[in-house]
């Protein structure tokens, strides 16, 4: 898989974070062509605040991580094994990916406190705000994927793309994971090859 060099926009068509982190490699199907748009900690911090998983800190991580990048490296890794388990639970069935995410969630928890809204009745996991805080939050959002109702959970019809969605279209035939990038190249290459068979 190859590394990517400076990504600071990631795509969001997954319909879920969880989704959308599966989605940072592009090109999955395809090894030569794979790009990991996670390559470092810094990018992971970047993914959270771009998708509002971890909406605040951003700056302070960065901060910590130049700090410590042995540690960071360390969060890089996990966060990445939590990606994989993500698309091997819900793409491969794959039970040592859940037991995976459940260990990481419960570790999420142990590490995390529950906070009041003030403005209403609600309360939420406010994750750490260490190193750990990415990791944590991507936990908790993958147990909330992974015990989700799964039957909209698809995956690019393109042979080389993997990014993956939930179909919530209106008949629940949605086939990729854009139309004016996959569904248009596959349409201009069927339409090629009818033309010079």
């Amino acid at each position: 898989m190859v590394a990517a060099g400076t990504t600071t926009t990631f795509p969001e068509v997954g319909g879920h974070a969880g989704f959308d982190l599966v989605d940072t490699v592009h090109w999955r199907l395809d090894d030569r062509r794979a790009i990991d748009t996670l390559a470092s900690y810094d990018d992971v911090v970047r993914w959270c605040s771009q998708t509002g998983v971890v909406p605040e800190g951003t700056r302070e991580l960065l901060d910590m991580a130049s700090g410590a990048p042995q540690t960071a490296a360390r969060e890089h890794t996990a966060v990445i094994a939590l990606r994989e388990a993500i698309y091997e639970a819900v793409f491969e069935s794959s039970e040592s990916a859940v037991e995976l995410i459940a260990r990481e969630y419960v570790d999420a928890l142990t590490r995390s406190v529950l906070d009041h809204d003030p403005a209403g009745p609600s309360w939420s996991w406010r994750v750490p705000s260490d190193l750990t805080g990415p990791r944590a939050a991507i936990a908790v959002l993958a147990h909330e994927l992974i015990t989700s109702d799964l039957g909209a959970a698809r995956q690019c019809g393109d042979d080389a793309c993997g990014w993956v969605y939930l179909d919530t279209s209106p008949r629940h035939n949605r086939i990729w994971c854009t139309a004016a990038g996959c569904g248009n190249r596959n349409r201009v290459a069927r339409h090629q090859a009818r033309k010079h068979p």
